[in-house]
């Protein structure tokens, strides 16, 4: 996992619950990496793991929805960080769109040693858009809180429903999106 990604869980546990939690939090973590971690660098994606999960257990919530605010949280700090790939477009589904095909595309260049997850589309409707996700990290609520911010940064209502299934051995998430 990417060190950007350390930093943006970083950030968010300190924005939301202090510098202070955020320390008891990195302090009770049992990690592999010694030192801090820097946005370029890679890092076993288990000491993300450890981090979020110590985070949800101190902080007092359910990992699902830690990670719903985190992904809602990350969509606008990378989104800050990177404008040029938010700033083309007037709509989430359009946007939406261009994740695997533009942006993950970009990332792939600038860190050849990303693992990014896979999305494949389908659009059922003009308001209506199906997100297929692959990724062995299987991090289906921090998508989730992602899409959430998009939402929100595009003004818009996205109603959202899940399917998790299995196809080839591979276990794939369906992300049904209504835009109104």
């Amino acid at each position: 996992m990417k060190g950007i990604i350390f930093n943006i869980a970083e950030k968010f546990i300190a924005d939301r619950f202090g510098e202070e939690k955020l320390e008891q939090i990195l302090s009770a973590c049992e990690l592999e990496t010694i030192e801090p971690f820097v946005g370029p660098g890679t890092y076993p994606d288990s000491d993300l793991m450890e981090i979020v999960h110590t985070a949800a257990e101190k902080v007092g919530l359910p990992m699902p929805e830690f990670m719903k605010q985190m992904g809602h949280f990350t969509f606008f700090k990378l989104a800050e960080r990177y404008p040029n790939f938010v700033a083309p477009y007037s709509n989430p589904k359009d946007f939406l769109m261009t994740v695997d095909n533009v942006i993950h595309v970009e990332v792939r260049k600038l860190y050849r040693d990303t693992q990014l997850p896979v999305f494949q589309y389908r659009e059922p409707s003009e308001n209506e858009l199906v997100i297929t996700y692959y990724s062995k990290r299987k991090m289906y609520d921090l998508m989730e809180g992602l899409i959430n911010g998009v939402a929100e940064h595009f003004n818009t209502r996205i109603e959202q429903r899940h399917s998790r299934y299995e196809k080839d051995g591979h276990e794939f998430y369906d992300y049904h999106l209504i835009f109104s």
